[in-house]
């Protein structure tokens, strides 16, 4: 029957590409390289001879990534060729196809959507025809069920057959293009079945047996860093760094080379894998418009004829893009008290660094870790791997930083970077094995740390030590003078940050203060010998048991002040005018005589001002009695009392002019020798 027939041609496919795989080189992963700025290098090889065609299945979401960086490295041969199908080639595929790919849910279904193509049939009728229909039949069974059965008709030389589908065997098409093509759906629909799998076909060109490199970058999990720091008592300690790693790659990792990439590189994505058209502008067809000769009647009158145009279409609009998502960072956990101690009750862990766990380089931008051992991890499995064990310097200290806590100082160990390679950042676990067992201490977080450098690990606080700071800020004027009536001060700005510290009782202590750092002069300590970071400068001092050590950092700025005398206020004049003001006796003395001068035009100014006062209120006076003389009538007493005060006011209002004009003039002398007298100081 067809149903047969469809399922060997499928088979027959899926044998010739068994056959074709079986011989042509395997890819094999070989090698990994994660990176941290979320990506991985895989690398896969295969020995090959002459023109060879390799896969390699990859995830859909990892397409654009491989189609952006996929590299082939061949000696021997030429660069090669990678094919991929498309992401919608089954679409594509049946585009130039007269069916759909709905056409092969069933033999029924596809013969029907043939309808009127040419098949032949060998059973139970020998014969050969066009397609006329495909119907449906239900037949009772011998059960006393029922069955679905299907009747094709074919239209032939000699008339209409017809016969039961499921009964027939032979059924082929007769063009061998047709077939062709419903073979090649076939094919297409079982290499489509996997939606989230796409396959890379390598192709090798060149001649001869060779070794062929494929690999590319995709996106991978960030690879994240933890450290086991055991202290002991002489100012060393061991430190092991272990690297966390998942393999997502949907591939998995069977003794693969794995290399560990700690940096910042640069990484993009691009939708590589999706296509893309450019928006052209649709032009119209030219379309003549139909030409309709006017009758001749003799006349003007009659309907105008309109020409027809043709529009233009709407360009499509693109999608939007989508919306980008962000991770949130975790919050931090709070410190461990210092006491808050952990045992650990599993065998004591020793103290001297074993075999060298990786392999590692200092690269321009990068530190590249090579594990010494093959790695195997199936997909999805995690991974944690040995990077480092060494003995390293460490100091302990106590660390006081007032914005951590305003008392108490940290415990912390001074670490310095001499394992000859660049660290990168990750948590750090500390042991304590002074005391000969293996103690938790707690946890710190290490920053990039480069060969050479220290850092600070904090990671628990010192309650045995109190800190107590207190800030004091003074202005100085160390000099002045005075030319051509202006006044230019020396002022020395001074911060005095001031630090007690209460040792341990039993304890001697070396507590490192971190102070703020200003864009001024350092006066107690020497700049150039101090650990300076870019906003704190961290200086050491020793506490014995029990004893209390007192530290001030001071710093100092030296500012010119320039200021005209005639501007300043008589606040400002009278405090340079007294013991206050700190200035140099000529200057404080020069500064005396200017605030009598200016007192002198004070006082004429208040005797000006209460004579003007005067005068504005015989104004108002005077406008409230000439409102009233309007009301009262002519020769009566209050109309002569009125005009008598009047008489009166208008007598004051002179002596007032008067006055103003005298104390006006006054003025202006006593504001001639406070300006000749200021302008005439040289000090």
């Amino acid at each position: 029957m067809h149903t047969r027939r469809l399922y060997a041609a499928a088979l027959l496919a899926a044998v010739s590409s068994l056959a074709l795989t079986a011989s042509a080189a395997e890819l094999e992963l070989k090698r990994v390289m994660l990176s941290s700025g979320g990506v991985g290098y895989f690398e896969y090889q295969a020995e090959v001879s002459g023109w060879e065609t390799m896969e390699i299945p990859v995830r859909l979401d990892q397409v654009d990534d491989v189609l952006k960086s996929a590299v082939i490295f061949d000696e021997e041969g030429g660069s090669g060729v990678i094919e991929l199908q498309g992401r919608d080639s089954l679409n594509e595929i049946f585009r130039t196809m007269p069916i759909g790919p709905e056409a092969f849910a069933s033999p029924a279904a596809l013969y029907a959507a043939l309808q009127g193509e040419e098949v032949s049939v060998d059973e139970p009728v020998s014969a050969k025809g066009r397609i006329v229909s495909v119907v449906e039949e239900t037949e009772d069974t011998e059960k006393g069920g029922t069955k679905v059965r299907h009747r094709m008709s074919i239209m032939t030389p000699n008339g209409l057959v017809q016969f039961i589908m499921e009964d027939a065997h032979g059924i082929k098409f007769t063009d061998d293009v047709l077939d062709a093509k419903v073979s090649g759906a076939l094919t297409a629909i079982s290499t489509n079945r996997q939606r989230e799998l796409r396959t890379l076909k390598v192709t090798a060109r060149g001649d001869g047996t060779r070794t062929i490199t494929v690999g590319f970058v995709i996106e991978a999990p960030l690879w994240k860093t933890s450290y086991r720091l055991v202290a002991g008592t002489d100012n060393k300690a061991r430190m092991q760094g272990w690297a966390i790693i998942e393999n997502a790659s949907g591939a998995d990792w069977k003794d693969v080379e794995l290399t560990l990439v700690s940096g910042n590189p640069v990484t993009f994505r691009q939708q590589l894998y999706d296509k893309y058209y450019v928006d052209r502008t649709y032009v119209p067809v030219e379309v003549l418009g139909r030409v309709n000769p006017r009758r001749d009647d003799g006349s003007t009158d009659g309907d105008e004829t309109e020409w027809e145009q043709n529009g233009q279409g709407t360009p499509i609009e693109p999608a939007p893009a989508p919306a980008p998502t962000t991770l949130a960072p975790e919050s931090p956990a709070p410190a461990m008290q210092e006491g808050d101690e952990i045992t650990v009750t599993a065998a004591r862990m020793p103290s001297q660094p074993g075999q060298v766990a990786a392999e590692s380089t200092e690269a321009a931008t990068s530190v590249i870790f090579t594990l010494s051992n093959s790695v195997t991890a199936g997909s999805g499995q995690s991974l944690t791997v040995p990077i480092l064990d060494r003995e390293i310097p460490a100091a302990r200290i106590s660390f006081y930083q007032p914005y951590t806590h305003p008392t108490h100082p940290l415990s912390a160990i001074r670490l310095t970077n001499e394992t000859g390679t660049g660290l990168p950042p990750g948590i750090t676990t500390l042991f304590d094995n002074a005391s000969g067992r293996t103690v938790f201490a707690g946890d710190a977080v290490l920053s990039v740390l480069p060969i050479g450098e220290d850092r600070i690990l904090s990671f628990a606080v010192d309650q045995k030590v109190r800190v107590d700071k207190a800030d004091t800020h003074d202005a100085i004027i160390s000099g002045a003078k005075i030319s051509h009536g202006v006044l230019e001060t020396r002022i020395v700005q001074r911060t005095v940050n001031s630090y007690t510290v209460k040792g341990a009782a039993n304890e001697d202590r070396t507590v490192i203060i971190e102070t703020p750092r200003y864009n001024w002069d350092l006066k107690s300590h020497d700049i150039a010998k101090v650990d300076a970071t870019y906003n704190y400068l961290r200086l050491p001092i020793t506490v014995g048991a029990g004893k209390t050590e007192k530290m001030d950092v001071v710093w100092e700025k030296v500012e010119a002040e320039t200021r005209t005398i005639l501007d300043l206020n008589a606040n400002t004049i009278g405090y340079y005018a007294s013991a206050d003001g700190k200035l140099p006796e000529p200057v404080r003395a020069a500064f005396a005589r200017v605030a009598e001068l200016v007192g002198g035009v004070e006082a004429i100014d208040s005797q000006i001002t209460a004579a003007t006062a005067e005068r504005d209120r015989i104004y108002e006076g005077q406008e409230r009695i000439r409102a009233n003389l309007e009301a009262v009538p002519e020769g009566s007493d209050i109309q002569r009392r009125y005009l008598a005060s009047l008489a009166q006011q208008e007598d004051r209002l002179l002596e007032l002019e008067q006055r103003i004009q005298q104390l006006t003039l006054e003025k202006q002398t006593a504001e001639k020798a406070l300006s000749d007298y200021v302008m005439s100081l040289d000090i």
